[in-house]
């Protein structure tokens, strides 16, 4: 969940489209696997990955849903680390979700996430809000809870009109009920990605990391960034575009569809990769 929204973006492929960057329910995301995938097919995307925030739980049937519909699935998720009192997302493709350290991550994972919504509700209730914890996890229903959820739940009881207002006063970094994440570093989250046989690729980069910080990522092993995003504009695709030359690393790109915000469905279909790039991916896991 971004803190500011982003437009629709600039670059826009309409032939052999892969969006590589999705989310269900199964996270922070408005419709379920199924529903996502159909639409998917419907809108004429011919590959897509789930990259639901650190969990795996929609692959296993979503693989077998988009046979149905003829349509590529890459298993995928967005690993979330903190370091240094900040969020940074790590994108992982081709992964092995049976993989015993990457389910072990994902279950520490849910069991951080429920911690940190609490202690929001209780910082909340300080700030005489009387939101209950209930309340947050009726939001999230099977799927990993986040700020997102709590948003949805102050809203849902009238603590608040929107997502944006929300987060702007009272969710957001440095707002008062705001409550930083476990300690996970980014080369932690690159191991955990490489070991599970994925391809570790630092996502929508301009919205939280300077040159020389994306530098020292690639330094520590990682595989691609996300060049298009609808939060680059041509020039920051430009520029992600020579950095990834300098120093060949994987291009790509998506959506970032939730379901759930003004702007998804303008980039829905539109804003991705060409499939021609998903073979570089591919080729790059093969011969690492």
């Amino acid at each position: 969940m971004s803190e500011l929204p982003c437009s629709p973006s600039n670059a826009i492929y309409m032939e052999g489209l892969a969006d590589l960057h999705l989310h269900t329910t199964c996270s922070d995301g408005a419709l379920s696997p199924y529903e996502l995938i159909r639409k998917a097919h419907k809108t004429g995307l011919q590959a897509i990955s789930i990259t639901d925030h650190d969990t795996t739980a929609a692959l296993p049937d979503a693989i077998e849903m988009a046979q149905e519909f003829d349509l590529e699935l890459i298993p995928g998720i967005e690993v979330s680390a903190f370091e240094n009192s900040r969020d940074i997302h790590v994108l992982g493709y081709f992964i092995d979700f049976n993989d015993e350290a990457l389910i072990r991550y994902t279950d520490f994972s849910r069991r951080e996430r429920e911690k940190r919504a609490a202690r929001i509700v209780k910082k909340l209730n300080d700030l005489n809000i009387p939101l209950g914890l209930d309340s947050v996890m009726d939001q999230a229903g099977t799927g990993t809870v986040g700020r997102l959820h709590v948003a949805n739940a102050m809203i849902a009881n009238g603590f608040g009109a929107s997502i944006k207002e929300v987060f702007g006063k009272y969710l957001g970094n440095g707002c008062p009920a705001y409550e930083e994440k476990w300690h996970f570093p980014v080369v932690d989250a690159i191991r955990l990605i490489n070991n599970s046989g994925g391809l570790a690729v630092i996502a929508h980069p301009s919205r939280y990391i300077s040159d020389s910080q994306l530098r020292a990522m690639i330094a520590n092993g990682l595989d691609g960034i996300e060049v298009v995003h609808p939060c680059h504009d041509q020039y920051m695709q430009r520029h992600y575009r020579s950095v990834a030359t300098e120093y060949c690393l994987l291009e790509t790109g998506g959506s970032d569809y939730h379901g759930n915000r003004d702007y998804d469905e303008d980039n829905f279909g539109r804003v991705g990769i060409p499939y021609a790039k998903i073979k570089a991916m591919m080729y790059f896991r093969n011969n690492a």
